[in-house]
């Protein structure tokens, strides 16, 4: 494994899907916000099963969402066959399919960081905002501080906590559907040795952060611990 294919991975494992098509075919499809997430699906898929580049469609979603699919037997057969489901969510009768993350490639091939990279670039962010609580003399504030990821599959956010590992970084099941790192030091390693895709920015519909890449809000973050007085005083967080 390579790390275009660990990249690959990350994207399919998050925002993408590999499911039959027809009778004896496959289709890879990923959809996200980011133009330049799908753009790297693209170079990826051609790169990972030598496809010329219009074996690649892109599109819109009905809900404006950039997406990418390929059809090809072969190349979903071979994914299949070496890495199994890529479906994270529960079948209709509640079952959760019986997915797994290949880590035991990903760090034989030390390409761990490339395949966390892509998937907390689709399914993860920061969170960095000041909370509030009024007391009977002022209205105390601090700092709110995280990397999260965002996966629905329980035994898949324990595989991504031994991925974290595996680089040193300590992280847990937050028991509300996401991994989180949550201390200083964590969140240092998280910077030096994952960190999120350059390009890749938080959606505009965010409340405090819109259209902010999310690598540049991790170091904001970062910065905020030698400085948290230059957090408090953003607009966004003014006392209202």
């Amino acid at each position: 494994m390579n790390k275009t294919t660990a990249t690959l991975l990350g994207l399919i494992f998050t925002d993408g899907c590999l499911s039959p098509k027809g009778v004896n075919s496959w289709r890879f499809y990923f959809a996200n916000k980011s133009q330049r997430l799908v753009s790297i699906f693209k170079e990826s898929m051609m790169q990972v099963f030598a496809l010329p580049e219009d074996r690649v469609r892109l599109g819109m979603t009905s809900d404006g969402l950039y997406r990418a699919i390929v059809d090809s037997k072969e190349a979903g057969q071979l994914f299949t066959d070496k890495f199994g489901t890529f479906r994270t969510l529960r079948y209709k009768n509640g079952q959760l399919p019986k997915t797994r993350l290949p880590i035991k490639e990903l760090i034989r091939h030390d390409v761990v960081k490339e395949f966390l990279q892509a998937a907390f670039s689709c399914d993860g962010g920061v969170s960095l905002y000041v909370a509030h609580r009024k007391t009977k003399k002022n209205q105390a504030r601090w700092l709110i501080r995280g990397v999260y990821l965002a996966c629905a599959h329980p035994k898949l956010r324990k595989e991504y906590i031994t991925l974290l590992k595996s680089l040193g970084i300590k992280s847990s099941d937050a028991g509300d559907g996401k991994v989180k790192i949550r201390d200083k030091e964590n969140m240092k390693m998280f910077y030096q040795k994952v960190g999120f895709v350059d390009g890749v920015r938080i959606t505009h519909t965010s409340r405090f952060w819109p259209n902010i890449e999310k690598q540049r809000l991790l170091e904001k973050m970062i910065e905020s611990y030698h400085n948290p007085a230059a957090t408090y005083s953003l607009q966004q967080f003014a006392l209202r």
